[in-house]
């Protein structure tokens, strides 16, 4: 029993090593969308609305809701500025993960075996995971807009989480094309492989 406990207590910090590992990996290699979408409801209820409460108390719940997530709705934009602008630091620590994003932004097939091995789980991946964060940024916008419209009266809220919406479907429709068209051109043989090719 002492043993058991002590080999659990033991693994505990590698599991928990691994998951930070993962979330780590996740947030190097993963676009703004999926970044929006996973930073947009806690950025919201953890640091917008207190912030907003702060300097105004006599804000109502649902407009104090709806203006901490417009403000929130910059995270997309800022995240994705900071990332094309801090592109050598990433491509230092994280060539790998550098390497298979570009591939996907660029469509093109990496030159590197190794990349290009690891590319098509990661296209997987990035398709799985762009479907999910466009599903939740619409659900949350859907879920503003009514909120906008039904309790706090206020159309101008409802238009503009109508464009977010759009816009994240316009950024996830192009994401999919990119993984779509990069997955094809690696599962085409390559002319070396094609009979026609040999003398």
């Amino acid at each position: 029993m002492d043993v058991d406990n002590e080999e659990r207590r033991a693994g505990a910090p590698a599991v928990a090593a691994g998951r930070r590992g993962r979330w780590k990996r996740f947030f190097e290699r993963a676009p703004g969308l999926q970044l929006m979408a996973v930073y947009w409801v806690p950025m919201t209820v953890l640091i917008g609305l207190p912030v907003r409460w702060l300097f105004d108390r006599q804000e109502s719940l649902d407009e104090a809701v709806l203006g901490a997530a417009l403000n929130a709705v910059s995270i997309g934009p800022a995240l994705y500025l900071s990332r094309r602008m801090a592109g050598q630091q990433n491509a230092r620590r994280d060539p790998e993960g550098y390497a298979l994003r570009e591939a996907m932004l660029t469509g093109t097939v990496p030159e590197d075996d190794a990349v290009r091995a690891d590319l098509p789980g990661y296209l997987a991946g990035q398709r799985r995971a762009t479907r999910a964060a466009l599903l939740s940024i619409v659900g949350i916008s859907v879920g503003l807009i009514l909120l906008a419209l039904l309790a706090a009266d206020n159309e101008g809220f409802a238009v503009i989480f109508g464009v977010v919406a759009a816009v994240s479907v316009a950024v996830a429709a192009r994401t999919l094309t990119r993984i779509r068209r990069l997955a094809s051109l690696l599962a085409a043989p390559s002319p070396a492989e094609t009979p026609g090719s040999r003398g």
